[in-house]
């Protein structure tokens, strides 16, 4: 039976089963239970119940005489009921010392002392609680498992896998409640800012920080700069966005995700979204417009909506494949006359490149196609031109002027039927909402 069968029915009426009762009586003579482990072997029945709370009706009515399931799925009253819904019930004391989890559940208490201890000083709003197993106690359960009958084949309750719950998993739920209630924070399993992974064998735990991560818009504003470290530079995008975020936040080190990137030698006049990755962040509440105001003050690098965002964040910044507009200044080699000029309105559409002979010792050798969405020109004098072009993302912009050996065509320099070279480039947009929309 699944787990979702087994919650529909009342504890009492599984409790009542000859079955059930006749498993349960045996594993309490095998041994002494607490009511956390015994209770796990009944834990998907019913809602609204602790497993302690099920351990204890599970004695009230192994003492009990034994009850009928109706056939409307009421028990029929035979002796003293045990509880149904979420009502705790008086019962005989369990064991000082439980057989199977060694006291594990007794000692909550001082585990969540310990870890409130570990996570004083951080900063954080969700945590999460992970567990390395005792392989002792890990093996006595699974023991009692094979014994009730989780086989395959078997027909017992149990042999679905849907009424008894892991204790790891019971530990973790409980020790995390215990936390958040004490720390006024909340649980998150999928992208907490803390994990507590506590040892059962060791008896200690361990806190493991997890990153946090701020993201916003950039416009780089000289050239001659990278976007990442890079040790021939002095500095970079990454150093100057990067660096303040990490101090304040107590970090040791950080990672900067962006969507794409312009050369070395290219502003971004645009704003191009990025992610700021600190890793073991001490503070997590920082004041971004603050920082936002000591970045921009820099007068290289301008951040725009700087704020916290969680992991997905970097994920949604590196898919992103928005289209982009371009500014380049354009050398030609000889003077061509506006006729000549006017045929540069073919290159909006498709273009074939090879990847440029520049990028070869770090990108494979492939052929792509990219379009060209508009293209508008003016002249600056009688050999330079100044283009403003929009593309598909991953076209490479200076190859598009100069031809790069024929490896990309058409070209600016095939058209005109002049050398063509791109002396400077801006990217004037990324367009982020127009990849939204597609």
């Amino acid at each position: 039976m699944s787990e979702t069968a087994w919650r529909k029915r009342r504890l009492a009426d599984v409790l009542a089963r000859p079955d059930v009762r006749a498993a349960l009586a045996s594993v309490l003579a095998a041994g002494p239970l607490c009511d956390h482990c015994l209770g796990r072997l009944v834990a998907g029945a019913d809602t609204g119940l602790g497993n302690d709370d099920r351990g204890r009706a599970a004695r009230s009515a192994l003492a009990a005489p034994a009850r009928q399931p109706s056939r409307l799925g009421r028990a029929v009253p035979g002796g003293d009921a045990p509880p149904t819904g979420g009502q705790a019930v008086a019962s005989p004391a369990p064991p000082a010392t439980c057989t199977l989890c060694g006291g594990l559940f007794a000692a909550l208490q001082a585990w969540a002392a310990q870890t409130r201890e570990a996570l004083r000083g951080l900063e954080f709003d969700t945590l999460a609680v992970a567990s390395h197993a005792d392989p002792a106690v890990a093996a006595r359960e699974q023991a009692l498992w094979l014994r009730l009958g989780t086989r395959t084949g078997s027909s017992t309750p149990w042999a679905g896998g849907g009424l008894a719950e892991p204790y790891k998993q019971e530990f973790n739920r409980l020790l995390g409640i215990r936390l958040c209630t004490h720390l006024g924070c909340d649980t998150d399993l999928k992208d907490p800012d803390v994990i507590v992974v506590a040892d059962h064998a060791a008896g200690r735990v361990e806190v493991c920080l997890e990153p946090l991560f701020a993201c916003g818009r950039y416009r780089k504003l000289v050239r001659g700069m990278p976007q990442c470290r890079w040790r021939q530079w002095p500095t970079s995008i990454q150093q100057i966005v990067g660096d303040p975020i990490c101090r304040e936040a107590g970090g040791q080190d950080h990672l900067f995700h962006g969507c794409g990137r312009e050369d070395v030698d290219v502003r971004c006049l645009g704003e191009r979204p990025f992610v700021v990755e600190v890793l073991r962040p001490q503070r997590r509440r920082l004041d971004w417009a603050a920082l936002a105001r000591q970045i921009s003050a820099s007068g290289r690098v301008e951040v725009l909506d700087l704020a916290r965002c969680r992991r997905a964040e970097v994920a949604r910044a590196k898919t992103l494949r928005p289209e982009k507009s371009y500014r380049a200044l354009v050398r030609l080699a000889a003077e061509v006359d506006d006729a000549r000029l006017a045929l540069l309105a073919g290159l909006v559409g498709p273009v074939r490149q090879q990847t440029p002979t520049r990028v070869l010792k770090r990108r494979p050798d492939l052929l792509r196609t990219r379009r060209v969405l508009s293209l508008s020109w003016r002249r600056a004098d009688a050999r330079t031109l100044e283009l403003e072009v929009r593309t598909q993302a991953g076209l490479y912009v200076k190859e598009l002027v100069s031809s790069d050996g024929g490896r990309t065509r058409p070209s600016v320099a095939e058209v005109l039927g002049v050398p063509a070279e791109c002396a400077k480039l801006d990217v004037i947009a990324v367009h982020v909402d127009q990849a939204r929309r597609d």
